[in-house]
């Protein structure tokens, strides 16, 4: 019974030592000759950039575009609240007539309220959809340049901030520390 008991002990010890050599290792980047790390001043692309300047130039003119369908939207409802008010205000208005005024100011408050929000929300989409082509656009252009010049990881650096624009999959270790950082929870 304790020969038995020693080969099983052996043979466990056989196979944890075999595991141990031929388990697949998650690669180090210490192991790697080395990343080629490059950066760009991100004020200064954002300053030289022609689709930004363009892209820029655009929601301008349709910010002036919206100011004025938003001013030509409101003007009749602004002189027909200020007749009312005028009405309201000279003595000859009846007190139902007064109500009745001061109801159509507040709709047409409401609906001024309305134009301006709806004009905001136009604008912010289309910020959103320039800030979203530009990011596509530099992503895209920095992966091109990093791949065709041998660069493993581009950052920003300067007043824009500083950051990670582009990296390779090789040098994402985003899993590996995320194993390790549930690994110190258990």
């Amino acid at each position: 019974m304790n020969s038995n008991l020693v080969v099983g002990i052996v043979g466990v010890w056989l196979i944890a030592l075999t595991y141990i050599q031929f388990a697949p290792k998650t690669p180090l980047i210490s192991n790697h000759t080395g990343a080629v790390i490059a950066y760009v001043h991100g004020d200064t692309l954002r300053q030289g950039m022609d689709l930004i300047a363009s892209l820029e130039a655009t929601l301008r003119d349709n910010m002036y575009e919206l100011d004025s369908i938003l001013k030509q939207d409101s003007e009749p409802l602004q002189e027909e609240a200020q007749e009312l008010i005028s009405y309201a205000n000279s003595g000859n208005a009846t007190a139902s007539e007064i109500k009745i005024a001061s109801n159509r100011v507040n709709e047409i408050e409401q609906l001024l309220k309305k134009f301006q929000y709806d004009a905001e929300q136009i604008f912010v989409s289309k910020e959103s959809t320039m800030q979203a082509t530009i990011a596509a656009h530099l992503s895209e252009t920095l992966r091109v340049f990093s791949e065709d010049h041998g660069i493993d990881i581009v950052f920003n650096w300067g007043l824009s901030g500083e950051g990670v624009l582009f990296g390779t999959e090789a040098i994402d270790v985003t899993q590996e520390v995320l194993i390790a950082l549930n690994k110190t929870n258990d």
